[in-house]
């Protein structure tokens, strides 16, 4: 238990991973918050947080946080050596490829790679390199693996995804960032001009590559976790912005704020900039967060502090779903509050669409169709 007596909240954790801090003690976490924080991906950043701890290995909950850590290790080794493989096999057949997400925050961010435990490789290939990419990969012995037709990917923004069966490793090439003609990818940040515009000169292992600009990389990773949200995950996802916000060089935010007027990722950057403000995982300028809010159309005061309560609960705390905040109804919250606005028919929205259906109505009331 903490000084307070009760168990500290799983932001205890995301701040102290955020400012790479040691001083946390295992004992102060419930056995069910241990849990949530390693199923979330903050199993690693949980040993290294608690390494001043002499108590620690102790606990019996320290074979679930050293084992989390020493999985993180092996597996981040292994996208590590593939990742090194792919660039040698690419080497002199495609101009240099832009590492993506985790596999460039990882590097970036992080005080080590497995801290940010990744679940694929994603890597951003010129559109015409593609083929002989793919057949690369192919070469190497990845093959096509996926739940989805190879229709569906046609006008995604990343090929099929590629699976290699011994090294237990995914990768996903990607030609733009998000599917060209959906919602997000006619957004101003994420044509592609722009993102040709913000790749920057890179190497991993001696090897080049590119990366995104700083900007680039925190609008991404802002709209990828709020759009995409994974309740699961999204830990992973703030604790990438939080650890760019306090690793990187000082970022120019007019070039940001240029990119984010009344659109679906200025909501995005505004919940992800104004949760980690206000839950004091990372200093930023007041004025700076008035200038996001004021360029976002989806929240009013109070929608906002309703969205960062769901983040508390669900992404934060872990909390189980419930009859009326099923998971479901925790979706449709999400998806309509951060609507491009106004706020006020976002609410509406959200209402109508928390209507029961007719099908689940014939069900609940027992009535055959």
């Amino acid at each position: 238990m903490s000084k307070s007596g009760r168990p500290l909240s799983v932001l205890h954790l995301l701040d102290a991973a955020a400012k790479d801090r040691t001083d946390l003690v295992l004992a102060d976490f419930s056995a069910e918050q241990v849990r949530w924080a390693v199923r979330a991906g903050l199993g690693p950043w949980l040993r290294r947080c608690t390494a001043r701890d002499a108590a620690a290995p102790a606990s019996p909950l320290w074979p679930l946080v050293h084992g989390a850590d020493l999985t993180g290790r092996v597996i981040a080794a292994e996208q590590l050596d593939a990742t090194a493989e792919i660039l040698d096999a690419c080497d002199g057949h495609a101009a240099p490829l832009t590492l993506l997400k985790g596999i460039s925050v990882a590097e970036q961010y992080y005080p080590e790679p497995h801290l940010r435990v990744m679940g694929d490789i994603d890597l951003l290939v010129d559109v015409d390199a593609l083929p002989d990419v793919r057949a690369r990969l192919l070469g190497l012995g990845y093959r096509d693996e996926s739940t989805y037709p190879p229709e569906f990917y046609l006008g995604h923004h990343h090929l099929q995804p590629l699976f290699h069966p011994r090294r237990r490793v995914w990768v996903e090439l990607h030609w733009t960032l998000f599917p060209p003609t959906g919602r997000m990818g006619s957004e101003r940040a994420f044509t592609l001009e722009s993102v040709l515009a913000e790749r920057r000169a890179s190497t991993f292992r001696g090897r080049p590559v590119y990366r995104l600009s700083d900007e680039l990389q925190l609008v991404y990773l802002a709209a990828h976790w709020a759009y995409g949200l994974n309740l699961e995950r999204a830990m992973v996802g703030m604790l990438d912005v939080a650890r760019l916000l306090t690793s990187s060089t000082p970022l120019h935010w007019a070039r940001i704020l240029e990119w984010i007027p009344a659109s679906r990722t200025s909501s995005h950057v505004c919940l992800m900039l104004t949760y980690l403000a206000r839950r004091g995982l990372v200093d930023l300028d007041p004025e700076l967060l008035r200038q996001v809010i004021r360029r976002q159309r989806s929240f009013g005061r109070t929608t906002l502090q309703a969205i960062h309560a769901v983040i508390d609960r669900y992404v934060v705390g872990g909390c189980e779903f419930g009859t009326l905040m099923s998971e479901r109804n925790v979706g449709i919250l999400w998806d309509a509050l951060l609507s491009p606005g106004p706020p006020a028919r976002n609410v509406l929205t959200m209402g109508w669409n928390l209507l029961p259906s007719r099908s689940w109505l014939t069900r609940a009331l027992g009535v055959r169709p």
